[in-house]
């Protein structure tokens, strides 16, 4: 006969790193000259700065940016303002973090969570809401920045991130349904019902060119996607 397995082995549980370990690490030489270097990069990079690579980041700004500036202008339409705060927002993070920031390759914009989670205070208080919020977030990621507080990410779990995300995923879709189809007056909502309720309401408005070119886009991408995800899996074997 085969025993039934303990417990013990079928109770898993995620193991999280010691706390009181983690913030003596984290706290440790925080006031030395390679922590400033390592808080302000430019400090390392900006005397070797050349005109050639003056040319070479003017290159990778214009292309990135191509991308990032219609990304930040729908971002701003996702959180009820006006396209141009998706541009102030692009601008301005991209500029700081160019003196403080230690990746380069990164590209520092507006995101879709960021744009859902200040949705429904805009609704509110209006744009002075979202920018004040900015600012105080903007405090708080600093002050817990210079204390080394980024370990405190390692004790959220990966299901917490991944449902947290794909929520925030299907919020946005529906949020963004009623400017796929071209409905113009289904007015603004900070809810997945709402969104829905919206939608159906005034489906009698849906411009129809719109709404062919909106899914006839989406399905395209759709289409590239797979069609490329495939040819990676015949390539790699």
């Amino acid at each position: 006969t085969i025993s039934p397995p303990a417990d013990s082995d079928l109770d898993y549980r995620e193991q999280f790193p010691d706390i009181r370990h983690l913030i003596r690490r984290q706290f440790s030489g925080i006031w030395t000259r390679d922590n400033a270097i390592r808080r302000f990069p430019v400090l390392q990079w900006g005397p070797q700065y050349t005109l050639k690579k003056l040319a070479s980041d003017a290159i990778a700004g214009i292309t990135v940016g191509l991308t990032s500036i219609p990304q930040s202008i729908a971002y701003a339409v996702v959180a009820n303002l006006e396209p141009q705060y998706g541009l102030y927002s692009n601008f301005m993070g991209s500029f700081v973090y160019a003196f403080f920031g230690s990746v380069k390759e990164i590209t520092i914009a507006p995101t879709a969570i960021m744009a859902l989670m200040v949705q429904h205070k805009v609704l509110q208080l209006g744009p002075a809401g979202a920018i004040l919020a900015s600012f105080l977030s903007g405090c708080i990621i600093l002050l817990l920045g210079l204390l080394n507080f980024g370990f405190v990410v390692q004790f959220i779990s990966m299901p917490v991130i991944t449902g947290f995300i794909t929520a925030a995923a299907i919020t946005i879709m529906s949020s963004q349904i009623k400017s796929l189809m071209g409905i113009s007056s289904a007015g603004r909502s900070s809810s997945f019902v709402d969104s829905w309720a919206n939608v159906f309401e005034n489906v009698g408005q849906t411009r129809l060119w719109d709404a062919l070119l909106g899914f006839g886009t989406l399905a395209i991408l759709i289409f590239i996607t797979v069609r490329f995800l495939r040819l990676n899996v015949i390539i790699n074997g």
